[in-house]
């Protein structure tokens, strides 16, 4: 997740990027990985072959006012990687900056572990592989009229981890139950890249959704650093519902609901 989703280089460099990407990537697919990310905190991810379109309506709210904000649109899909390797890849667009955000997360469909990350934002674009214990990449930031400024990157992540831009379908896959609580860790570039969050189940209640009804949910908590998130998940199918974000900073929050009618 970039602190925007919470809201040309030399040509030389552009191609010897493209180039490395899929091959950074592949290697990261290459290695044997655990069977999870964290040990004894198993995934049961969505295996369902897409892709599958959710949309989201966005709101923010301001001194207790609401106001729609546009929507975030999610697509997902199992991908095939480098040696058969069947990976998740999710690609989000919602409205940010007078523009447009798409991210492209790729994780391991077995474990969720991040594989690679890409974000294209109005001003900034990212690319990211995850390859053994660092996360490597550019971000270039453009400057007005000139030509964009090109940073690489290597951040180093300490072991496996889960894409923040996917952490509600990561929260989606846990062994869900209501003592449940943990610790995990989120890439977020902004802060380093290794971030660890707790994750607890408040409750399990019923919910009235504006789309979707009454729902049997089960509402879990992430510490995200400066945005902790709050995340609806419907116990029966294991769907995000909603999704909320309460930045402190800004004294505001936004809040994502899905309006896509469930499946059955």
């Amino acid at each position: 997740m970039s602190s925007a989703a919470l809201g040309a280089p030399l040509m030389c460099y552009r191609r010897s990027w493209l180039v490395a990407l899929p091959i950074a990537v592949a290697t990261a697919c290459s290695h044997s990985e655990p069977a999870t990310v964290v040990p004894g905190v198993a995934v049961q991810v969505d295996r369902t072959p897409g892709p599958d379109t959710v949309v989201y309506a966005r709101s923010i709210t301001r001194a207790g006012q609401d106001s729609a904000s546009g929507t975030r649109t999610v697509v997902r899909q199992v991908i095939q990687g480098s040696g058969g390797t069947r990976l998740l890849e999710v690609e989000q667009r919602f409205p940010a900056g007078g523009g447009e955000i798409v991210d492209t997360a790729v994780a391991d469909l077995n474990t969720m572990r991040a594989v690679s990350h890409r974000s294209h934002q109005p001003t900034r674009t990212m690319q990211f592989a995850f390859v053994g214990d660092s996360a490597v990449g550019t971000v270039s930031t453009a400057k007005g009229d000139s030509a964009p400024r090109v940073e690489s990157v290597r951040q180093g992540l300490g072991g496996p981890i889960f894409d923040s831009n996917v952490l509600d379908l990561v929260v989606a896959a846990l062994p869900l139950h209501p003592q449940f609580a943990t610790e995990l860790p989120f890439f977020i570039y902004e802060r380093g890249g290794r971030v660890p969050m707790a994750v607890e189940v408040r409750e399990r209640t019923s919910v009235q959704f504006s789309k979707l009804g009454p729902r049997d949910v089960w509402v879990v908590t992430v510490a995200v650093p400066g945005a902790p998130a709050t995340v609806w998940i419907d116990t029966q199918t294991r769907a995000v519902l909603r999704v909320r974000y309460d930045i402190s900073d800004r004294k505001m929050s936004f809040t994502d609901e899905r309006v896509t009618p469930l499946a059955g």
